[in-house]
C-alpha cells in the first residue's frame, strides 16, 4: 500500500491457496485487510484445470472446481479470477483433439462467465504458453488466433495478456497486444529467451519490452500490470518499467 500498489495476486495453483482453504474465518480475515488497506486481490486459479480438456467428464469436473473459484472470488468483494484453457496430453490426434479442447473450452467459459456475472465476478482469460517442442501434452488457447476465436465467441470475457507466455516459441507478444489489445484488462510481465517460460525479472530475458512501452503509450492503453517474476524484486519490476517510460518520451 505504501508504494502505491493496488492489487495482489492470490495463486491458486500453490498449496494451501485452492478453495477448500478459504474457511470463513480466513475470508473473513483477508476482508478485514482489504478494507483496512485498499488493496484488492486478484485470484489466478489454478491453471491446471483442465477448461479446454478433450475429455468431456474432465472438462466438466474441472468447470465444477473453477466455479469453486469464483465462489471465493465472490466472497472477497468480487475479486477477478483469471483462468487458463488447460491442455490436452499425448493425444494421438493432435490437431483433433486441441480443436476439442478449444471448443469445449468456449463451451465452458460461457457458462462460467454467465456464473461470475451473477456473483459479481469478472473471468479473465490468461493465453498459456505454445509449447510444441519436448512436450507429450499440449496447451490450449496460446496463439493470437485461437485467443481472438475464444474471446470473439464469449461475450463479457476478457483478456489477461501474459507476455511473456505469448513470447515463448518465437512468438510475438507485440502483435498480440495490439491486435486484441481492445479486451485486455490486464498484463503479467516477466521475462525470458523465448524458448521457455523462465519467468525472468525484466531485463534478464530479449523480449523487447521497449517496443511493448512504446505500443501501451501509443494507444492510450490503461490496466493493471502483474508481475511473476523469480530472482528480482517487484519494487525493480516497477522502477525497470519506468525507466523505459521515461526513455521512450
Amino acid at each position: 500500500m505504501t508504494q502505491g500498489y493496488s492489487h495482489w495476486y492470490i495463486d491458486g495453483s500453490l498449496e494451501g491457496e485452492g478453495p477448500a482453504d478459504f474457511t470463513v474465518e480466513r475470508i473473513a480475515a483477508l476482508n478485514k485487510i482489504i478494507a483496512a488497506t485498499g488493496v484488492k486481490p486478484v485470484f489466478h486459479g489454478n491453471f491446471k484445470a483442465p477448461l479446454g480438456s478433450d475429455v468431456d467428464a474432465l472438462a466438466a469436473s474441472a468447470l465444477d472446481y473453477v466455479k469453486k473459484e469464483v465462489d471465493v472470488c465472490a466472497a472477497l468483494g468480487g475479486a477477478p479470477l483469471i483462468v487458463h484453457g488447460g491442455g490436452v496430453v499425448e493425444p494421438r490426434l493432435v490437431k483433433k483433439a486441441r480443436e476439442r479442447g478449444l471448443n469445449r473450452l468456449i463451451t465452458n467459459l460461457r457458462e462460467l462467465v454467465a456464473y461470475g456475472t451473477e456473483r459479481g465476478v469478472e473471468i479473465w482469460l490468461e493465453n498459456l504458453c505454445n509449447y510444441t517442442r519436448f512436450h507429450p501434452f499440449y496447451y490450449i488457447c496460446t496463439t493470437e488466433d485461437e485467443v481472438e476465436r475464444v474471446l470473439d465467441s464469449v461475450p463479457g470475457l476478457h483478456l489477461f495478456l501474459d507476455v511473456s507466455h505469448a513470447y515463448v516459441n518465437e512468438g510475438d507478444p507485440l502483435s498480440f497486444f495490439s491486435k486484441l489489445s481492445h479486451r485486455v484488462v490486464g498484463m503479467s510481465f516477466s521475462d525470458n529467451n523465448g524458448d521457455r517460460d523462465s519467468h525472468f525479472p525484466l531485463g534478464r530475458g530479449n523480449l523487447d519490452f521497449p517496443a511493448l512501452v512504446d505500443a501501451i503509450q501509443r494507444t492510450g492503453w490503461q490496466g493493471l500490470i502483474g508481475f511473476e517474476t523469480r530472482g528480482g524484486t517487484l519494487r525493480g519490476g516497477v522502477d525497470h518499467l519506468n525507466q523505459l517510460v521515461a526513455s521512450s518520451r
